[in-house]
């Protein structure tokens, strides 16, 4: 079946689903039956809940594909009303099928797929031969359609995460967050997969730094690689200057890599907030990053390290001098502490990823 067929509504003559055997004894529930109930399913729904609340703003798509998901929820809890027509308690507890459960990205195709084994072997339910038997016929009935929500489940994620964060598995917002927001790391388009991995399952920001440092060769050569296939004329100006920049860096000379970088980034920065940067910039009156909340998903991933690189840094008011890249230290200090190697690389992967983003948008508003 692909992508683009109709899901079928079952068809009033289906023949109905078995009941379960008349000769099966009525199912009693005690309270603490229950309870028990209660808990095991209220496990396995945190298992499953999504890991991200954000504003994910207008994804290409992304209207048709919750549509497709929701039919496909509907179809399911058609085909299970029999099974929780059995008994009444069970009826209330069993609250998975529902539409919001598939309207978000962090619910992966993996998770789908655990679903039934989830039901089957992790939840003790502690009751009736009954009870198990309906739910093991639960769980065969979601083969079906499990089969058919992959397709859309996969387009999904890939409407959210950019190609190099595709194939991380168990990939939730926080953990990108982590990187991009706190760290101040890009992620957006580079670096390749594997190291964009490293630098999210690290365990610290040294760890993280380390990363950088040990990868930078790695680092550098995803990041030509992408500024050179970027062809819109809105990042035509800063394509040169990238390349420079790694120049420079290749051959060894990071501190003229890294000044060139921070007046690069300034300048992507400055044209396309305009006077709105100071509204994604640490400031006087900008303290928090509340703005970055206006972001879609896409949005935030690549902008949310300029909020670390624009840390305040004060030089007439004595501010010690970051270890971390930071565009001010890197505009009014020289300093071994500011240029260095690793804060030459998180600098150009940064206007790496931006011009690789940039370039990605006005693609997009030209087909």
């Amino acid at each position: 079946m692909t992508e683009d067929e109709p899901i079928e509504e079952p068809a009033d003559d289906d023949e109905p689903i078995e009941e379960p055997a008349d000769d099966d004894e009525p199912i009693e529930l005690t309270p603490e039956q229950l309870e028990r109930l209660h808990k095991s399913m209220e496990r396995l729904r945190r298992s499953m809940a999504p890991k991200i609340d954000f504003n994910l703003g207008n994804v290409t798509g992304l209207s048709q594909i919750i549509a497709d998901a929701t039919r496909v929820s509907r179809v399911a809890a058609e085909a299970m009303k029999p099974f929780l027509a059995a008994q009444d308690a069970w009826t209330r507890q069993f609250k998975i099928i529902d539409s919001d459960f598939f309207k978000t990205h962090a619910a992966s195709q993996v998770q789908f797929a655990k679903l039934s084994a989830d039901l089957t072997k992790n939840v003790d339910f502690g009751l009736s031969k009954t009870v198990a038997k309906i739910t093991q016929q639960y769980a065969a009935q979601q083969a079906t359609w499990l089969k058919t929500l992959g397709p859309t489940l996969a387009r999904l994620k890939a409407s959210f995460y950019p190609p190099n964060l595709r194939d991380i598995e168990d990939l939730h917002f926080e953990d990108v967050e982590k990187v991009v927001m706190a760290n101040g790391i890009a992620l957006y388009g580079v670096p390749r997969t594997s190291v964009a991995e490293a630098l999210i399952r690290a365990e610290s920001a040294a760890k993280c730094r380390e990363i950088l440092g040990r990868r930078w060769k790695a680092i550098s050569a995803d990041c030509r690689t992408a500024v050179t296939a970027c062809e819109s004329e809105a990042v035509a100006p800063y394509v040169p200057f990238a390349t420079a920049a790694l120049d420079a860096l290749d051959a060894g000379h990071k501190a003229a890599a890294q000044a060139l970088v921070g007046s690069l980034l300034d300048s992507l920065v400055s044209t396309y907030f305009g006077k709105a940067r100071y509204r994604f910039t640490p400031n006087r009156r900008t303290t928090t990053p509340a703005a970055y909340e206006e972001f879609n998903f896409r949005e935030f991933v690549a902008f949310a390290p300029i909020w670390q690189a624009w840390q305040q840094y004060h030089l007439d008011e004595n501010d010690p001098i970051p270890s971390t890249f930071s565009r001010n230290a890197t505009a009014h200090s020289v300093s071994g502490r500011q240029f260095n190697r690793r804060n030459a690389v998180q600098g150009v992967l940064l206007a790496c990823s931006l011009i690789y983003f940039l370039d990605e948008q006005a693609v997009a508003r030209a087909a």
